[in-house]
């Protein structure tokens, strides 16, 4: 659906993570130009979907699939749609080896970067490097309406997970402290619903990982504890098995940044507060 002037949203069906059951996939576009930012999953139905609403906005000549991370979700329809629109796929440089194994024998043809910017005729989608999720994550800032497409970053469904090896929770709270200065009075997230209380929900996402890590400091505490003794106390029975890997991780970030902060340490895999 049209979300505003210049953007369209189209949520595909994906294998993500419980609450999404969908990726965003947007157009953006002048009338006669577009460009497709993330490409959901390698599936018939999400292709479907894609050239079906293209033709409903009157089939713009597409110039390029940009990439905001590598993730499954996000990611392996480009080589699909590279071939349609006959189109180069584009990321950050720090993606690429993760994108090709992802859209393989489909290649990453040109890579964008902090600053870089793409013009959709006379419509500028400014780059922004934004790490966290992933490394080489991208975001866009469409000034003209007004939209912030945050991937991962920030979803409009639950919250994101973040945690190594790909992702950085230091980095992820500097992205989303910067995203706050854009005064976007949209975010185009990469699951869920477009979110029009820009601030409140940056803040939201701050507050649960500064409340998590606070959380994670009042057990370390207590007692020094390893990490699965931490995802055992933090998560107890709460989370089904399937997406345990999510939980360990999210808690491997956790002390991972209090490590380079200063505040914990770690000997042989046993984690303790300084001080």
């Amino acid at each position: 659906m049209q979300v505003t002037a210049h953007v369209h949203c189209v949520p595909v069906t994906t294998p993500t993570l419980f609450p999404a059951t969908t990726t965003n996939v947007f157009f953006v576009t002048d009338g006669m130009t577009a460009v497709l930012i993330d490409a959901g999953y390698e599936h018939e139905q999400v292709h479907q979907d894609v050239v079906t609403y293209w033709k409903q906005i009157g089939s713009p000549r597409v110039e390029a699939i940009l990439l905001t991370h590598f993730h499954r979700d996000h990611t392996p329809g480009a080589k699909y749609f590279a071939k349609f629109f006959d189109c180069p796929i584009v990321a950050h440089p720090v993606e690429v080896p993760y994108v090709e194994e992802e859209i393989s024998p489909a290649r990453v043809t040109q890579t964008l970067v902090e600053g870089d910017v793409w013009k959709i005729g006379e419509v500028e989608l400014q780059v922004l490097h934004a790490p966290g999720h992933t490394h080489g994550c991208l975001n866009f800032w469409l000034p003209e309406d007004g939209v912030l497409f945050t991937a991962d970053n920030v979803v409009g469904l639950g919250t994101t997970w973040i945690g190594p090896p790909e992702g950085d929770l230091t980095a992820y709270l500097a992205t989303l402290r910067r995203l706050k200065t854009f005064g976007a009075a949209w975010i185009a997230p990469g699951h869920g619903e477009m979110i029009s209380d820009v601030e409140e929900k940056i803040d939201f996402f701050i507050g649960r990982r500064l409340e998590r890590e606070e959380q994670v400091v009042r057990l370390l505490d207590e007692q020094a504890r390893t990490v699965d003794e931490l995802v055992e106390a933090v998560y107890g029975d709460t989370v089904h098995p399937s997406v345990m890997w999510v939980a360990v991780r999210t808690i491997q970030g956790h002390v991972l940044k209090l490590a380079g902060d200063g505040r914990v340490k770690e000997v042989d895999g046993v984690y303790s507060l300084i001080g």
